[in-house]
């Protein structure tokens, strides 16, 4: 993300000696030349002056000397992939496709990544210590696809565990000890035990999934024509009918399980995904959706955030950009 600056011409004004309209020429008068050699010390300060005048204004715009995690919040997310609340701090984390942000306040938003990667995949495993899949900064080497990369310092560094340049996953979810995945690249659903080896237990046509907090072998999964369901950890799948069509799910301890439809259509189901009820209306175009405690997340249209602490029947802004 980089910014552009303008520069303001002044028209130069008569020179001596230039002929003008409607006047005769006149011959310029010749200045001694030690006052001619006395106007460049003048000059070069006002070089000088305008210089510095610049490079304050980009470092306070790119947050300071030396700031490894400095990512001005109104250059925009480009898009929210996926949002979670560490439960150590209670923050909201964003996965965008400038790297990943924390939300400290209402307009305070700051990329704690060092590298903007793009991130698609997106959970927190324990406090402090997140998972993310996608593709590196454009400024990086390295393959296209990121494969497993896992960050232990809040989001600010992260490391390949697995699977580089094989794995582009637009879902991971870590429960029970384990990290499941959807893989973009070739349709494969994929569970790991330790973040090394994967084991491939179906290949289906998926967007977002969820898994039970209570029990590892369900999960609920966005499919073609519908939800579908798995009660066998992800190696067969049954449509569940008469379900909406959700853009994004979350299925969270405490809240419980919900999703959210394309046209910001609030739902909730108290029977893993059997049956759904409507909760409420999201004033937006829904990316992402996460919950913690009795509280909601989504991120719509324009970079801003909201969230409801009365399952969905209304929102407040959470964050939204200067």
């Amino acid at each position: 993300m980089s910014r552009k600056a303008s520069v303001t011409r002044t028209p130069a004004t008569n020179r001596p000696g230039t002929r003008q309209p409607g006047r005769s020429a006149q011959r310029a008068p010749v200045r001694p030349p030690q006052r001619q050699a006395a106007r460049w010390p003048i000059v070069a300060g006002l070089v000088v002056a305008a210089l510095v005048s610049a490079m304050v204004v980009y470092v306070a715009r790119s947050g300071g000397f030396g700031t490894p995690t400095a990512g001005a919040a109104d250059d925009g997310f480009g898009h929210v992939h996926g949002m979670a609340v560490d439960h150590g701090t209670g923050k909201l984390y964003a996965a965008t496709h400038y790297g990943l942000y924390r939300i400290d306040g209402e307009r305070a938003a700051v990329r704690v990544s060092k590298q903007a990667q793009d991130l698609m995949g997106f959970t927190a495993a324990e406090p402090g210590r997140f998972l993310a899949s996608g593709h590196p900064d454009a400024d990086s080497g390295g393959p296209s696809r990121l494969g497993l990369i896992e960050s232990t310092d809040g989001g600010v560094t992260w490391q390949t565990m697995s699977l580089s340049g094989a794995a582009d996953f637009h879902g991971l979810r870590a429960a029970h000890n384990a990290v499941y995945g959807y893989n973009s690249a070739d349709g494969a659903f994929m569970v790991s035990t330790d973040r090394q080896s994967w084991q491939t237990r179906s290949t289906v046509a998926m967007g977002a999934f969820v898994v039970s907090p209570t029990d590892r072998d369900t999960v609920v999964g966005v499919g073609q024509t519908g939800l579908q369901r798995s009660s066998d950890g992800g190696r067969t799948w049954t449509a569940i009918a008469g379900t909406p069509g959700f853009s994004d799910m979350v299925w969270d301890a405490d809240a419980g399980l919900w999703g959210v439809d394309p046209d910001g259509g609030v739902w909730q189901s108290s029977d893993a995904g059997g049956s759904w009820q409507r909760r409420g209306q999201v004033p937006g175009e829904p990316h992402a959706l996460s919950a913690h405690g009795d509280d909601l997340y989504v991120a719509v249209t324009g970079d801003e955030i909201l969230t409801s602490g009365d399952h969905g029947a209304t929102w407040t802004t959470h964050y939204q950009p200067n």
